[in-house]
């Protein structure tokens, strides 16, 4: 006859539950209890009314999360795109666009209206008020689109090759009447002469007094007439 907690002197054998009464006579072992349970290798049904109800929340749960793996992925290429920004491709961008933008630059000038050239170290904008205004690029403090236009990655090529002093030279040709800022200074008359470091201006006034102009020393200049 079997007794009920049959070798209790050994510890590693646990104790044998007997069956309820009008149960089966068969003893169960009483085993460890799984404290990590895993989830399934496949649908499990838990509705006894439609079996095909697990396997929806399965498949469901499956798409979810191949969305959040696509929105990890967006945001990934999109801080990849974001770190790649240059502001000639910024520009670029927004020359495409054919929209109004507004250009401030380290001295405070401020211009608003789409960008209609970009060169390897300015940029062009078309104000019909005032006259194009070029902007050396390592003068531009801030670039912001019209309202609710978003602001694009920059992430592109920017293989232009004209260069500020060569813009001014070609420039130049025409002689025509143009505003400087200098610095907090402003300065008005013919644009003469232009090279690839200075920069000659015939002054507003009577006497057309003439003044150098270090290139690298211009913020803005405005094209008024040509």
């Amino acid at each position: 006859m079997v007794m009920e907690g049959a070798a209790m002197g050994d510890a590693s054998v646990p104790p044998l539950c007997r069956a309820p009464t009008g149960a089966s006579p068969t003893l169960g072992r009483v085993g460890p209890v799984d404290t990590n349970p895993q989830p399934p290798d496949r649908p499990v049904d838990l509705t006894l009314g439609d079996p095909l109800a697990a396997l929806q929340r399965w498949i469901a749960d499956g798409q979810v999360d191949e969305a959040a793996r696509a929105r990890s992925r967006r945001r990934w290429l999109e801080k990849a795109a974001t770190e790649e920004a240059t502001l000639g491709g910024v520009l670029l961008d927004l020359a495409e666009r054919r929209r109004p933008v507004t250009l401030r630059t380290l001295a405070g000038h401020r211009v608003t209206g789409p960008v209609v050239a970009v060169g390897a170290d300015f940029v062009g904008v078309r104000d019909p008020r005032v006259g194009d205004t070029l902007m050396p690029t390592h003068r531009i403090a801030t670039v912001q689109p019209a309202p609710g236009d978003d602001l694009p990655t920059g992430d592109r090529l920017h293989d232009v090759v004209l260069a500020f002093g060569d813009a001014l030279m070609e420039l130049a040709a025409e002689q025509p009447e143009v505003i400087i800022g200098v610095g907090a200074e402003t300065l008005r008359g013919g644009l003469r002469t232009a090279s690839t470091e200075v920069v000659t201006l015939a002054l507003a006034g009577d006497r057309r007094e003439s003044i150098s102009i270090a290139l690298a020393a211009i913020d803005h200049l405005v094209i008024r007439s040509r």
